[in-house]
């Protein structure tokens, strides 16, 4: 069965443009493919793996095993954690991410999720030439990014000046990086001053969505 697994990286529920957006989007989704799974991810709702000095080391770990021929270590303590949401990622056919933008960059949690599944020597490997090959491919991944300030699709620029919008490059830099190519964005943006014309906005943008939805 095909699944699709559903990354919300904002904690405001009902008061997020981007889970707002994004729930428009599975809802169209759901009508084309009533038969896919679906797998909800709330990033601020679920208790993440931990990933502190236990985590580290044993990454380290297992990528000087895998150097020296190995497979990896034993999956225990933090390091069964990150396998967890490796498989889950693993799992899914194709991949929703919804989140705003915190403070120029992603939210702590969607990093910390990151942090998990990005790890050399499973998500991506290193060939003989030490170049990284992405393992996680033939999936596609829609983004749908909330941000008060309005943004361009690029990575940043010193000109830019405060209002840099590094969270859509490095999330896209991320996913490029363990073997997605087919990345998709929708931009929900300007949110800062609420009323008639963001309102509008929004819903242009969950129009949007569901044509999104239609071709995913």
């Amino acid at each position: 069965m095909t699944k699709l697994l559903y990354l919300e990286a904002s904690p405001r529920k009902e008061h997020s443009y981007s889970s707002r957006v994004a729930r428009a989007f599975l809802d169209a989704y759901k009508n084309v493919n009533p038969e896919h799974e679906i797998e909800h991810f709330p990033l601020f709702d679920v208790e993440l793996p931990p990933f502190a000095a236990e985590g580290a080391n044993q990454k380290m770990a297992a990528i000087m095993d895998m150097m020296q021929g190995g497979s990896g270590i034993e999956e225990a303590g933090e390091w069964a954690g990150v396998m967890q949401e490796i498989r889950r990622l693993e799992s899914a056919d194709k991949v929703l991410l919804s989140s705003p933008i915190w403070n120029y960059s992603l939210p702590y949690r969607l990093k910390h999720w990151i942090d998990l599944v990005v790890q050399v020597g499973t998500t991506v490997k290193v060939n003989e030439k030490f170049e990284y090959i992405g393992q996680v491919t033939g999936r596609p991944l829609q983004m749908i990014i909330a941000s008060g300030s309005p943004y361009e699709d690029r990575f940043p620029l010193e000109t830019d000046g405060t209002k840099t919008d590094f969270m859509r490059s490095y999330v896209d830099h991320i996913f490029r990086f363990i073997g997605f190519t087919d990345i998709r964005t929708l931009r929900v943006m300007p949110t800062g001053i609420p009323g008639p014309d963001t309102e509008a906005m929004v819903e242009r943008c969950e129009a949007q969505a569901r044509e999104a939805a239609a071709n995913f």
